[in-house]
């Protein structure tokens, strides 16, 4: 579950900032923004996040840096895990208005409630965004 907090209209482009709570199963791939840099703070649960082939192990008050150009990725290593991405410059908060649709409740999804062709959407939506696919996918 994401939820916009500032948007680039808020900030005049200079950056957005992002809340996700998640479960396991429901990150991303491994990935490389062209354009924005993000900062990620940890505020609930446990992530282990691979920056460039790197795992940190992150967890509530913490926070992790990750550069445009370097591929990165995460995994909830929690029950249910809430972090803060701040998005340098603005513009990739319109990639989760563009996958996203407004929650009918308050229920973290699961991996299970994926809709179809979710992975073809996001896909298309984060390329729009200079956003790609890394190469290789690790397992960690």
């Amino acid at each position: 579950m994401v939820t916009v907090l500032l948007t680039g209209k808020d900030t005049g482009g200079a950056f957005a900032v992002v809340e996700s709570v998640m479960r396991p199963g429901t990150e991303p791939p491994y990935h490389i923004h062209e354009r924005e840099d993000e900062t990620f703070y940890i505020m609930e649960g446990h992530f282990s996040v691979m920056v460039d082939g790197v795992v940190h192990e992150c967890r509530a008050g913490q926070t992790i840096f990750l550069p445009r150009g370097i591929p990165h990725t995460f995994r909830v290593r929690s029950e249910i895990a809430r972090g803060l991405a701040i998005v340098t410059p603005a513009g990739f908060e319109k990639y989760f208005q563009a996958i996203g649709k407004p929650a009918t409740t308050l229920e973290v999804p699961s991996a299970g409630s994926v809709v179809p062709d979710y992975f073809e959407i996001a896909g298309r939506a984060a390329g729009e965004r200079g956003v790609r696919l890394a190469p290789e996918q690790p397992e960690f």
